[in-house]
């Protein structure tokens, strides 16, 4: 079912000059770190895998969210360095989506305390619940437990507010690896921003995406800024 504002947000969209490519399938999105331009800014914190500042990586540019609004899945690509020059390759891929957490046993990340009620609230979050993939830190190759992919009973979120650290339009997740050896680690934690590309087509109406799609888009950006807590 379509959420309210996505029917809004899709009817604007409509009357929008912007030339479109063939296919609608794929909707992407330029990441960036949730803390942009301050002193350690990062979108990817890694936790016991390295000390201090070294935890934190930034977002560099060209990382790429996309949807597929057939397939109902997510990829999250890209790149990220910390203060010491070490380099993060990630590549992500979540599946299994939900439009909300009301009913699933789930639950919203909300680490920095934004105050979310799944049975009562309509944020514009979407949500995946599985997920596969790796992040190589250092030449390291660490990979997303498929059996437990989130921390607890979290998953990945998108969309207005998607980002706990911020309330800002993008997504995190507190994501369970594996070292090489398949040993557990402890979680590493994603937040960033997301800005539609240029030139990415609005999809036909099918409930995936479509709200983070318009508000990219059209530029909503609602930018309820607060005090983000480290990890």
């Amino acid at each position: 079912m379509l959420k309210t504002l996505a029917k809004i947000v899709l009817a604007a969209a409509a009357t929008m000059a912007a030339p479109q490519m063939a296919s609608a399938d794929i909707i992407e999105f330029d990441v960036s770190s949730y803390n942009q331009g301050s002193s350690c800014a990062h979108g990817l914190y890694v936790g016991s895998i390295r000390n201090n500042c070294q935890r934190r990586f930034d977002l560099q540019d060209g990382s790429l969210f996309a949807i597929d609004t057939a397939q109902q899945t997510a990829t999250f690509t890209g790149s990220a360095i910390n203060s010491k020059g070490t380099v993060a390759n990630i590549d992500l891929n979540f599946t299994d989506f939900l439009e909300t957490t009301a009913g699933s046993g789930l639950a919203f990340k909300n680490g920095s305390g934004v105050g979310y009620n799944p049975a009562t609230d309509t944020p514009d979050i979407d949500f995946f619940s599985g997920g596969f993939g790796t992040i190589d830190i250092g030449g390291t190759v660490f990979t997303l437990n498929q059996a437990d992919p989130f921390r607890g009973n979290t998953l990945f979120q998108f969309g207005t507010g998607a980002n706990d650290k911020t309330l800002d339009f993008g997504g995190s997740a507190w994501i369970n690896l594996l070292d090489p050896y398949g040993r557990s680690l402890g979680y590493v934690d994603i937040n960033f921003n997301l800005a539609r590309r240029p030139g990415t087509p609005v999809p036909a109406p099918a409930g995936l995406g479509l709200m983070a799609l318009g508000l990219a888009a059209l530029g909503f950006g609602l930018r309820r800024r607060k005090q983000a807590s480290i990890g």
